[in-house]
């Protein structure tokens, strides 16, 4: 095989790998810096004007102040998003029960213009660094459970979607 054609397939690969989870759609590089400008004002939820936030979803209070249509959407690229676990903390000592759930959504504003979203989700999971696990559910019984919690941006029109370059996912023995 030729060094050309080696290469081109490695390439190919990282290029598909990458591809299952962000995607840059319509002025994907604009709501990227709009996506870093956002969350430099807004540093542990406290914003500096001109910026706001504002949770519009909360799983565990059951909130919820998304129209049907952009809920469906955000839900659908939570699971997208999780599916990059495969090559990242689930080739570690981790197994994950392979339901995404989304956890919260918060809005943020420019003055009155929304300029995107941030999403975390998490999969119930279990560490099994330290116990008998065979890859059968049964042998879970002895594992350590908890989740494996992201965070992603999301553009206002749901086109363009990255993950939290700042927090990639981790795993957290805390229930929710």
């Amino acid at each position: 095989m030729s060094m050309k054609i080696m290469l081109a397939a490695v390439l190919g690969i990282m290029t598909s790998s990458l591809a299952l989870a962000d995607k840059m759609g319509p002025n994907g590089d604009k709501f990227y810096e709009a996506a870093a400008k956002f969350e430099n004002a807004c540093p542990q939820g406290t914003c500096k004007a001109p910026y706001t936030s504002q949770v519009v979803y909360d799983q565990n209070t059951r909130m919820t102040k998304l129209e049907a249509p952009i809920q469906e959407t955000i839900k659908k690229i939570a699971v997208e998003q999780a599916q990059a676990w495969g090559d990242s903390i689930l080739e570690g000592d981790y197994h994950a029960g392979g339901r995404t759930r989304l956890d919260t959504v918060v809005a943020y504003y420019k003055g009155k213009n929304l300029v995107g979203y941030k999403i975390q989700y998490s999969e119930k999971a279990w560490y099994v660094g330290s116990c008998k696990f065979d890859g059968t559910r049964a042998s879970l019984k002895d594992c350590k459970e908890g989740r494996i919690v992201e965070g992603s941006y999301v553009s206002p029109d749901q086109l363009t979607y990255f993950s939290d370059e700042e927090r990639h996912a981790e795993f957290s023995f805390t229930q929710n």
